[in-house]
């Protein structure tokens, strides 16, 4: 799953979600862990990064039309 960056055009809050894929398999081929192990850890640690990209804005609530793609990564 591509990391995105996204930004609220209301409160201009900076939104990001995903992550990028080959950091990931770096991670894991380097720790012998399974990928999934290797997610969740991610996830867990980064709590401001979204798992799935954003329906609305979760600072102010405005809706996925106001949110601009402002960066994406592999």
């Amino acid at each position: 799953m591509p990391g995105k960056v996204f930004e609220c055009g209301k409160c201009k809050a900076i939104i990001r979600s995903g992550y990028p894929q080959y950091a990931i398999e770096f991670a894991a081929s380097k720790r012998g862990a399974p990928v999934e192990e290797i997610l969740d850890d991610f996830f867990e640690y980064n709590k401001h990064i979204l798992r799935e990209e954003p329906e609305k804005c979760p600072k102010c609530g405005a809706s996925k039309e106001q949110l601009k793609l402002i960066n994406e990564h592999d």
